[in-house]
């Protein structure tokens, strides 16, 4: 009896540990399965000096892939902070605009920030905490 148990044991972590490395193997091997990174620019500098903004503010947003530059279509890119959010979606060249307007930015110190988010179906999510710098 006492030797019953032991090779029960030994035989069922042999059987886990195939269980475990048929799984290992599968994943690893499945490259479509992990999420590849991208990448997103704020073409024209991600600066906004208030005093001399227009009243609607825009700023295109290129999101590409980060391995081989491809663009990222369909992402969805967000713009927020200060009381202000802009929301847009990328074209077939990963191009979009964000607009919002001036008054929108609720800017309660000499200078502040927002913040980029984008997320795309099979990429890891992209966040930039300052993105964009806001002046008076």
């Amino acid at each position: 009896m006492a030797l019953g148990l032991p090779i029960k044991m030994v035989v069922l972590t042999i059987v886990g540990m195939v269980g475990l490395a048929a799984m290992i193997a599968f994943i690893s091997s499945s490259e479509a399965a992990m999420p590849k990174p991208m990448h997103s620019n704020i073409k024209g500098g991600g600066l906004i000096i208030l005093s001399g903004s227009p009243d609607i503010i825009e700023l295109p947003v290129e999101v590409i892939n980060s391995k081989d530059g491809t663009p990222v279509i369909k992402a969805s890119v967000a713009l927020t902070g200060m009381s202000a959010a802009a929301i847009n979606v990328t074209d077939n060249s990963g191009d979009t605009v964000l607009r919002f307007n001036k008054s929108d930015l609720g800017l309660t110190a000499q200078e502040g920030y927002l913040k980029l988010t984008v997320r795309a179906a099979g990429f890891r999510e992209y966040e930039n905490e300052f993105a964009v710098k806001v002046v008076n």
